[in-house]
């Protein structure tokens, strides 16, 4: 090793070889190979069969979907036609109790257990022909 300019720890250049070295490579070509037709008809069979599953349990879902919703409409129509009965029981109620204040206030008389009441016949009743 020589000296340059009196520092040690200078490294000496190394020489290159004037000549070029050409270096052997080697690629690895992979071709694709095709498939059978008979393989791709398989593959493409599988998937349609695969869709056609899929698209029944999708229709299923949203049958019952529909009919969960059919269910829950009937259930709300049916809560409100026992509020309307229950209403209209009421009312009936109302009304019978009314019935004997009304007669009374109107200058009916209530009949007793011994005591019938007999009703005359009219002359409209008698021309209708009843």
């Amino acid at each position: 090793m020589a000296q340059t300019r009196g520092n040690l720890a200078v490294r000496e250049q190394e020489k290159r070889q004037a000549s070029q070295q050409y270096r052997e490579t080697t690629t690895v070509v992979t071709r694709r190979v095709e498939l059978p037709t008979k393989e791709k008809a398989l593959y493409l069979a599988s998937v349609l069969v695969a869709v056609v599953l899929c698209s029944i349990v999708a229709w299923r879902y949203v049958h019952i979907y529909d009919l969960n919703h059919q269910i829950s409409s009937v259930q709300g129509e049916t809560n409100q036609i026992k509020k309307d009965i229950a209403q209209a029981e009421r009312e009936r109620q109302e009304l019978r109790q009314a019935i004997v204040p009304t007669a009374l206030s109107m200058g009916l008389v209530q009949a007793t257990e011994h005591e019938p009441i007999f009703v005359e016949r009219s002359s409209e009743t008698d021309k209708s022909g009843k």
